[in-house]
């Protein structure tokens, strides 16, 4: 088991290296990230790309698992963890905030929750990863113990689909609530801030295709950031 382990583990830093020397503006780049990343900032930037360099074929997947560089599952990953593995490459591309949202149709039924009631009488929409994580589950660092849970769900995307929907009350980051036309709550109270990494292996960051994938993405969450 181990002799075949170790083979494996040898084919996979091969493919890497010789991949590493190959100067093609052409051929896939695999590339994975979370489903709001992808549609917001991912997938224009990818089309971007695509007028100047038709030849790159970008294989995107969207997840929250975190795949294995090493073993070339993914040639660019966007998260917002920070991996410690010392053979990959690590890139912070932006540094984002946290706000609650609402939809206006939400504020105009049922109005903004006051500070310090932990959302007495209104509806939450919240992250399942969140409360799954056993932490103490807040929104905009308020505690939700008086809300009423309307909506779980297993991605960002999905809490932010359903705040425009109105179902209630939820933490999504600042750019996107912005853009999605939600109602920003209590403004004054700052969230921590968070950051998104852009990683790639050591192996294969001077490969062309994914130098240009590296460069067009981190350009585009530049821009969304401001």
């Amino acid at each position: 088991m181990a002799a075949a382990l170790n083979m494996e583990t040898s084919a996979a830093e091969l493919q890497r290296q010789i991949l590493g020397m190959d100067d093609r503006m052409s051929g896939v780049v695999r590339v994975t990230t979370t489903d709001s990343f992808a549609i917001d900032v991912v997938i224009p930037a990818i089309a971007r790309l695509h007028q100047a360099q038709p030849g790159i074929e970008v294989q995107l997947q969207a997840s929250t698992q975190l795949l294995n560089l090493s073993k070339r599952e993914a040639d660019i990953a966007v998260r917002t963890l920070k991996p410690e593995n010392p053979d990959l490459i690590v890139r912070r591309v932006a540094r984002w905030s946290s706000a609650i949202f609402a939809s206006a149709a939400y504020v105009q039924a049922h109005g903004v929750p006051e500070p310090g009631t932990a959302f007495a009488g209104h509806d939450l929409v919240l992250y399942q990863p969140y409360l799954d994580s056993g932490k103490e589950v807040t929104l905009g660092s308020e505690p939700i113990t008086h809300g009423r849970i309307a909506m779980t769900c297993t991605s960002g995307l999905l809490v932010r689909r359903a705040l425009i929907n109105g179902l209630g009350i939820g933490e999504v980051p600042l750019p996107f609530g912005e853009a999605d036309g939600l109602v920003r709550l209590w403004p004054a109270r700052a969230c921590p801030p968070y950051d998104i990494w852009l990683v790639t292996h050591k192996d294969v960051r001077h490969t062309a295709r994914v130098r240009a994938v590296i460069d067009i993405i981190a350009k585009a969450f530049a821009a969304v950031s401001g």
